[in-house]
């Protein structure tokens, strides 16, 4: 191993918890769509599809980001080529999704709010693309940045992650019998 990227054992505590974290986190989001198929038919929103896919890929790239870190034995390119990969199809994942809720005719779904749902993930990517550089340029001390992604995807994610379960909870109560 690179004597320069010997440090990253520091961090390994820290991209542990956050995997186990992501992952449950993952896993959680995954029931929940699957018991509320509604939300991923054709029939709903775009808005809220995209909504629920972009929550569900930002809370897998903060598990992947902290797997890529926890490979023993990490170089630079090992780590610099992955962290860049993620954070580019990630920032063109969020340009793509925010060009698709700008579409949806339901105002909910395409208005500033919506759109500023956006602006926390691209910000989290393009960090992941900025360690990415400077890993490949031999900076191991970058690693240190990716918290930075880590807290604007899990911060994001979370936040549309709630939102999601009380969208869904509005529609079983829109659709319950009593109602």
């Amino acid at each position: 191993m690179d004597d320069r990227f010997a440090a990253l054992a520091e961090w390994h505590d820290f991209f542990a918890a956050v995997a186990g974290v992501a992952a449950t986190l993952v896993g959680l989001l995954f029931v929940a769509l699957a018991l509320n198929p509604r939300i991923m038919a054709d029939a709903s929103p775009a808005g809220l599809r995209i909504w629920a896919a972009q929550t569900f890929h930002d809370f897998l790239t903060v598990l992947v980001v902290a797997l890529i870190v926890l490979i023993p034995d990490a170089e630079a390119v090992g780590l610099g080529v992955p962290l860049l990969l993620l954070g580019f199809w990630g920032m063109a994942r969020v340009m793509w999704a925010a060009r698709r809720v700008r579409s949806d005719p339901a105002p909910e779904w395409h208005g500033g709010r919506a759109l500023g749902r956006f602006a926390s993930p691209l910000a989290g990517y393009a960090i992941a693309v900025w360690v990415g550089v400077q890993v490949l340029g031999g900076d191991a001390d970058a690693v240190g940045w990716l918290v930075a992604t880590v807290f604007f995807l899990m911060v994001s994610a979370s936040s549309n992650c709630w939102d999601l379960l009380r969208e869904i909870g509005d529609s079983h109560r829109e659709h319950s019998p009593g109602s």
